[in-house]
């Protein structure tokens, strides 16, 4: 299935007579109507699909060649998750749980790179620079296979599992998009207690998103600069 991703920013102005300045936004495209934005919005596709047709590379399924990177990403995972629910854990002295999340960031590389048949850091954008913002958060590579694995952890509540809330995002990037490579594309959820401050973590589901559905939400913007004119 094709698959046709308006991206349109709402520029709003603060003054009588803004979009008759010379140096005016563009009007929309003649194409692209509200219309046909509408018919797009909440359209459903596989991620596999949208990664093909706005990155150019492939997602990989996850298969039993892949055991054993598979099985270092799950022990990395049960042995944060134990290191985090400890009293004296970093986790323990942030405020809120989004502020957690960098923690097992970070602490995924330092682990899975200490392995040595593998090496973990921060994916590069098309342009070469290393980005953490966006997804994925962490590119894996298996040494012996040269498998490249990208990894998204993602930290929740664990009666929240079944809830229909949106906690999954992908925005293609253009030259900031980070997924580059034909690759693997997992996401390791650890999920948590709720206990504000005092969290303990459970065994973390390992999730390949190959056969991942995501529905799409068509969005306007605008930024500080443009909202905030004198």
């Amino acid at each position: 299935m094709k698959i046709v991703i308006p991206i349109i920013t709402l520029i709003l102005g603060g003054m009588i007579g803004y979009f008759l300045r010379p140096d005016a936004p563009a009007p929309l495209p003649p194409k692209v109507t509200l219309q046909g934005l509408g018919e797009v919005t909440g359209g459903h596709f596989t991620l596999a699909d949208v990664i093909e047709q706005t990155s150019g590379v492939k997602i990989l399924t996850a298969d039993s060649s892949h055991a054993d990177l598979l099985a270092e990403i799950e022990k990395a995972g049960h042995k944060i998750s134990e290191l985090m629910s400890q009293a004296d854990s970093p986790a323990r002295q942030k405020r809120r749980i989004n502020e957690v999340s960098s923690l097992f960031e970070d602490a995924l590389r330092e682990e899975l790179n200490a392995h040595p048949d593998l090496t973990c850091d921060f994916p590069k954008t098309l342009a070469g620079e290393a980005q953490r913002s966006g997804y994925p958060d962490l590119r894996v590579e298996h040494l012996p296979s040269g498998t490249i694995a990208y990894l998204d952890p993602k930290l929740f509540e664990d009666k929240s599992i079944k809830s229909s809330f949106r906690t999954f995002y992908f925005e293609p990037g253009g030259k900031t998009s980070k997924v580059t490579e034909d690759a693997l594309h997992l996401l390791i959820g650890f999920p948590h207690d709720g206990k504000t401050g005092q969290w303990t973590f459970a065994k973390p589901h390992l999730v390949d998103l190959s056969k991942l559905t995501v529905k799409l939400k068509t969005e306007f913007s605008a930024s500080n600069k443009e909202l905030y004119q004198e």
